[in-house]
């Protein structure tokens, strides 16, 4: 993320607080939209750190809220050092009491299943599992006494405990405050302005907001904005509170997570209980029915507490999903992510959030624990998925072959896991399918480079600014003869020799941008080069222009020797990607220079780009099975006898190669090695 970038959260409940404090801490400027700060999700919780209590199947969402408790104490003792409030956090332990078969109930527990009423599973504890412990009857009147009649026995958590949701929500909106978070409060968001599968802005009642990313963390609230399966679940909770001198104020110490109930002692001699599970909208206010169906089963697992002065009264609303597990990541938009549906969980997944969500904006770089919680895992699989910036269909002219639609279909992508794996290319935080970049230069007309460029499935075309600008030979037009809303335009300062012409090139590039409808569009291809005879770069003009060019908030990308050094030092200054030559432009000599192109992709942190040199599809291939992000190609397919033709197998090569890189080639060796077995066969 660069230093102009900003993100802006919709949501100001404890998840988008968290996320914005991540942010914050990690060089974002973050700024937080609320209609209510304190109509939250998080003022529903009770604050159970409990998912082996509840009962979680074993699987990713267990992971997952297993990776976010171990993270909850270093989590709430940073906020505390920063703030100086209290979190409440209390590693006290959960029992999870059952009762006798003869006297459980069929009602579901508050996750909609039947816990601790089924038999009982006295196995050791798995590999999924935390530390846990059973007592029986006997014990658990010594561990825990007051328990009802009906309760024959409790698992024991030891690694599980709670945290005070409101005492969390005042640190993490202090610590927001703290780090210079931009907090709007009463402000109704409308809606989500869309435009190429990016958000431009957002509508609200305060006027518009504009941001580089935007965070959708809106809760219960989140389908008023986008179609996302969030639904609100309503959930009535009471509090009893002894005075510090009450002889019954030690009584429960432990939180209790029964089976149609749970009851959460709190260190200021506050006991919750809660919480019924409403499927009525967004209806508000407690119910006579509600409370009285907490009241009374609060009084079957723990008699005493129907004795206890009242406290208080109140709800909230839990964003539900289908399968109960929330959706996170990225979205049908590349500068939107998700943070919603947490439903019971928002406060124990605080953590994990703030974490995986923060390095895919910043790093753009997806956590694996990502994967099971994508948006799409509620599209029909017969739905049909729209391509990005896809281009137009295009029958190539004769004599141009046409391949049968029977091959097309039997070469595309095939879905496999490898596949499946992969990350969209990523530059300066916009997500590319294609991993081929190609050039309008050299072609015989514009006619035959359109068709190319959408036969080769380049969602980028690099630009001369010079060229457009004078209208060159052969470039008069070019501005209008690709469409700009389907294809992302890089511009490049070619034919530039020095660093102060570069810069003031482009400086061009970006206002021709802006003047073809891409507004945000700060790309620019980085050319510096004195040589007329080979071309070749000049690496100290090339630095001294990026790091301008940076400065300025432009997303470089400088086309390079391949030279490890020189790689690192554009990365250090802000460079978004480096460009590596093969062999010199227009050679078709292919990679010459596949030692030091390892090196730098072995170090890059940023995508690195192959630029310049291939001829043929296989040398394209090459460059991708090294492990490169991405290629640049122009004069093979262009000078080529069939471009289109040549645009298609490029692309195609550009696929395999990276499918091959991400498969992993066997090792190369010095001896043969059968592939039939030795063993098993048949003796004559």
């Amino acid at each position: 993320m660069t230093g102009s970038r900003d993100v802006l959260i919709i949501g100001g409940g404890i998840i988008g607080l968290a996320i914005a404090v991540e942010l914050q801490q990690r060089g974002a400027q973050v700024t937080v939209l609320s209609r209510d700060f304190e109509q939250a999700a998080s003022r529903a919780a009770a604050g159970m750190l409990a998912p082996q209590a509840e009962g979680i199947t074993p699987g990713e969402f267990q992971a997952l809220c297993l990776c976010s408790l171990a993270e909850y104490p270093t989590w709430t003792s940073k906020l505390e050092n920063l703030t100086g409030e209290s979190t409440g956090y209390w590693p006290c332990g959960v029992l999870a009491p059952y009762y006798t078969p003869e006297n459980s109930s069929p009602s579901p527990s508050p996750n909609g299943s039947l816990a601790h009423s089924e038999p009982l599973d006295l196995s050791p504890p798995t590999a999924h599992s935390t530390v846990r412990y059973w007592f029986d009857r006997t014990a658990l009147q010594h561990y825990q006494p007051g328990l009802g009649e009906a309760v024959t026995g409790a698992w024991w958590f030891p690694e599980e405990g709670q945290v005070d949701n409101r005492a969390l929500f005042k640190a993490l909106r202090l610590a927001a405050q703290t780090l210079g978070v931009d907090l709007q409060a009463g402000i109704t968001v409308d809606a989500l302005q869309q435009r190429d599968r990016q958000i431009t802005h957002v509508r609200t009642s305060a006027g518009d907001f504009e941001a580089g990313h935007y965070v959708l963390a809106a809760g219960s609230w989140s389908n008023e904005l986008l179609p996302v399966p969030v639904v609100p679940c309503k959930g009535q909770m009471a509090a009893v509170k002894l005075s510090p001198g009450d002889s019954r104020a030690s009584s429960l110490q432990r939180v209790l997570f029964g089976p149609d109930i749970y009851i959460v002692p709190r260190q200021d001699g506050r006991i919750l209980i809660g919480a019924t599970v409403e499927d009525v909208g967004f209806t508000p206010h407690n119910t006579p029915a509600g409370l009285q169906q907490l009241f009374e089963r609060a009084a079957r697992l723990y008699p005493d507490i129907q004795t206890l002065p009242l406290h208080e009264c109140w709800w909230g609303f839990r964003p539900a999903t289908p399968d109960q597990m929330p959706i996170l990541g990225p979205s049908h938009c590349t500068n939107l992510t998700l943070a919603t549906g947490h439903y019971r969980n928002g406060i124990l997944l605080a953590p994990v959030t703030a974490s995986v969500i923060s390095q895919w904006i910043v790093d753009y770089q997806a956590d694996p624990l990502l994967d099971a919680f994508s948006w799409e895992r509620f599209q029909s699989p017969i739905s049909p998925v729209s391509q990005s910036f896809s281009a137009a269909v295009v029958t190539p002219p004769s004599p141009s072959p046409v391949v049968p639609m029977q091959v097309l279909e039997s070469i595309s992508t095939p879905q496999t896991p490898s596949a499946a794996a992969d990350q969209p290319l990523t530059i300066a935080g916009r997500k590319f399918e294609s991993r081929l970049m190609t050039g309008t230069g050299k072609y015989d007309n514009f006619d035959v480079m359109r068709q190319a460029v959408a036969a080769s499935g380049s969602q980028i075309v690099t630009v001369a600014v010079r060229r457009v600008q004078t209208n060159a030979p052969g470039h008069e037009g070019l501005a209008e003869a690709l469409d700009w809303t389907k294809i992302w335009m890089l511009p490049n300062t070619a034919g530039c020799q020095t660093a102060d012409d570069a810069v003031r090139v482009a400086r061009l590039g970006r206002e021709m941008a802006k003047l073809l409808g891409q507004e945000d569009n700060n790309f620019i291809k980085l050319e510096v080069i004195p040589d007329a005879k080979y071309l070749l770069p000049d690496p100290i003009g090339t630095l001294q222009a990026a790091e301008q060019l940076a400065k300025e908030g432009f997303a470089v990308l400088p086309y390079i020797n391949a030279d490890p050094l020189l790689a690192k030092r554009l990365e250090e200054v802000g460079c978004v990607t480096v460009m590596p030559l093969g062999s010199p432009i227009g050679s078709g000599q292919g990679i010459r220079n596949a030692a030091n192109i390892q090196i730098i992709i072995e170090n890059a942190k940023v995508p690195v780009v192959v630029d310049a040199g291939i001829g043929s599809p296989s040398e394209a291939a090459q460059a991708m099975e090294m492990g490169a992000d991405a290629l640049l190609i122009n004069t093979a397919i262009a000078k080529a006898k069939d471009p289109i033709g040549m645009g298609r197998a490029m692309g195609l090569a550009a696929e395999a190669g990276r499918l091959a890189y991400m498969a992993g080639r066997i090792p190369t060796k010095a001896y043969a090695s059968a592939s039939s077995p030795l063993t098993g066969v048949i003796n004559s």
